[in-house]
């Protein structure tokens, strides 16, 4: 295969996908491209646009017959992505798709089963997270191949994901992209991608705006989830270095919230008309309260906007019925409602739900956004307490994601952080310049590329602690004393992610076939108390005078026929970029097996 041409960065987002890319020639001084997306976005029409709306619509049949929905390499496709999907599917919801991305993160379900549309008609086959995921990546793909030279197959690629994806969801997004023939692929986080992002931006004077012992605060609201995390700026031998200092836990907690609240409020206004709205139209108002959203908090918004909704006299056509939401209603609904001003003691409360739940979305249980942050900032996990101790205040901010683009919730989350800071004595927060709320993260993830081969700067976050593995001596059995046991060395400490590191001196005896428990330890400290610095593959006999203990692994290993108890293996490490220490077991025959642990709890 041709070595890669193109950096490709893409935004697998909860209400838009973008994709970004760079020439690898041009590394120096240049721009990275954000790429025009072809989609359907009226009935029988196709037009290029920079971003792709990631709802999936599942075409009438007379619509099918029409090739109306198709797009111009594929017109009998069965479903169609992106504008038109989004149109399409507010008017007949029961044959729409949206948040794929969040319905992968759902564990109370099983993600590769078909499940969606939640609502969906009889005559709709259903697909799973897992599929609906892998078309959104597929149109990218075949986008990309009808408009560039170089298959997109043959380049590096880079798909973002929330801080906080836990590793089951990462696999999904991994999985649906080979199920639809990209590359290997890396995985990056969304509010890192957007830091650099934004360091592309300035790499000529993000230095004039940050300083040493600055700490940025990433705060990412999108369509479907909310991230914050904290990045550092630290001095290292003269140089400005940025390191990552905290990652946030996963909230469903976003624009989709917002639409519902607008939806409701509509739906009330329509009640007191006399209308009875069924839970069809609602999901219908949910659609285009969207649209509604997006034009009353954006920039110069109107006075009102109004809303239309289909009867139920027809799937095609129906007696339609009006309201309409000022910008008045939707700011004190969305701003006061989401984000109002707290006390940094006062923290989000510990979710209780009931025993049993209508199949959907599980929403963080708490709107408030500026709770939410506050619960983050203390890094206490405490819903209620006057201790400030722990209280991280923030000296910049930094705003991504389509939600941040409302200038209203930008300025509330100011002042909520502003207010913090006098109360603890602190300076005002700065608000980082020229945010690109739409298209930071695909571009982040190419500058992330760029910083790889050393042609940016890339931001720091090595390990905290040196890890080990237990790997017990062969040795005859003897009554009542077990196989001694030394930690091997694995990562030592301040091992970067996205580093891999080899064992290729030593080889090692693999249990497969049969349940197996793997023990990790690990030291905080760069050195041990003789004051050398274990490396990789540093065996340590006296682990427990040196070493902590994590919680082990039990797992079965694949076991192929012919195979004997255990297999001889040689060991490599890898910090992936999401924060896990990988474990990779290599045979001789080319098999591999995996052990994954999360070095971030």
């Amino acid at each position: 295969m041709a070595p890669a041409q193109y950096l490709i960065g893409i935004d697998l987002g909860t209400t838009n996908c973008t994709l970004a890319y760079s020439a690898k020639e041009t590394y120096e001084g240049t721009g990275i491209e954000q790429f025009q997306i072809p989609q359907v976005v009226k009935s029988g029409q196709q037009q290029e646009r920079p971003s792709l709306p990631s709802f999936i619509y599942f075409p009438l049949e007379e619509e099918l017959a029409s090739q109306s929905a198709g797009i111009s390499w594929d017109p009998l496709r069965s479903l169609c992505v992106g504008a038109f999907a989004h149109h399409r599917g507010s008017e007949l919801p029961s044959r729409l798709i949206a948040s794929a991305k969040s319905w992968l993160c759902h564990t109370g379900i099983d993600r590769r089963a078909p499940s969606l549309p939640i609502m969906g008609e009889e005559e709709i086959q259903n697909i799973s997270p897992l599929d609906a995921c892998a078309e959104l990546l597929r149109h990218l793909k075949e986008a990309w191949d009808q408009k560039m030279e170089l298959p997109f197959s043959d380049q590096t690629v880079f798909i973002t994901v929330p801080a906080s994806f836990d590793p089951s969801a990462r696999q999904l997004v991994q999985e649906a992209a080979e199920k639809v023939g990209y590359p290997e692929i890396t995985l990056l986080e969304e509010p890192q991608a957007a830091f650099y992002g934004w360091m592309h931006t300035h790499a000529k004077d993000w230095r004039s705006h940050l300083k040493v012992e600055d700490c940025v605060l990433v705060i990412d609201i999108g369509g479907g989830t909310t991230d914050f995390s904290l990045i550092g700026v630290a001095d290292e031998k003269g140089d400005l270095t940025l390191k990552r200092l905290a990652v946030g836990t996963h909230l469903l907690l976003g624009g989709d919230n917002m639409d519902l609240s607008l939806a409701y409020l509509a739906k009330n206004k329509l009640e007191e008309q006399g209308h009875e709205i069924d839970e069809w139209q609602l999901q219908s108002l949910i659609h285009n309260c969207r649209q509604a959203k997006e034009l009353l908090l954006g920039e110069n918004p109107p006075k009102k906007v109004d809303l239309t909704l289909l009867g139920r006299g027809s799937r095609l056509i129906g007696k339609s019925i009006k309201t309409q939401i000022t910008t008045e209603e939707a700011t004190q609904l969305l701003v006061e409602g989401f984000a109002p001003l707290v006390a940094p003691t006062e923290r989000s409360q510990p979710e209780k739900r009931a025993g049993l739940l209508q199949l959907g979305l599980p929403y963080a249980q708490d709107a408030r956004l500026t709770c939410q942050l506050a619960k983050f900032l203390s890094m206490t996990g405490e819903t209620h307490t006057d201790d400030m101790e722990n209280f991280i205040m923030p000296t910049a901010v930094l705003f991504n994601g389509g939600t941040t683009k409302a200038a209203a919730l930008r300025q509330r989350l100011i002042e909520q952080l502003n207010l913090w800071a006098k109360k603890l004595g602190k300076e005002a927060v700065k608000v980082l310049p020229d945010a690109d709320y739409d298209f930071a993260v695909s571009k982040g993830a190419v500058n992330y590329g760029m910083a790889r081969a050393g042609q940016a700067i890339r931001i720091r976050s090595g390990t905290s602690r040196s890890y080990f593995i237990g790997v017990e001596d062969a040795m005859p059995a003897v009554p009542g004393i077990a196989p001694p046991l030394k930690a091997l060395c694995i990562a030592p400490f301040g091992m970067e992610e996205g580093t891999e590191l080899q064992l290729d001196k030593q080889d090692f005896n693999l249990t497969v076939g049969e349940l197996a428990t793997f023990r990790f330890f690990s030291r905080t400290t760069p050195t041990l108390s003789d004051g050398t610095a274990p490396a990789m593959g540093t065996g340590i006999r006296k682990w427990q005078q040196e070493l902590t203990e994590l919680h082990p692994i039990e797992t079965r290993l694949d076991k192929a026929e012919g195979d004997g108890k255990s297999i001889r293996i040689k060991v490599g490490s890898k910090v992936t970029e999401l924060g896990m220490l990988e474990v990779w077991c290599h045979a001789a025959d080319g098999r591999k097996w995996k052990l994954e642990f999360d070095i971030r709890k």
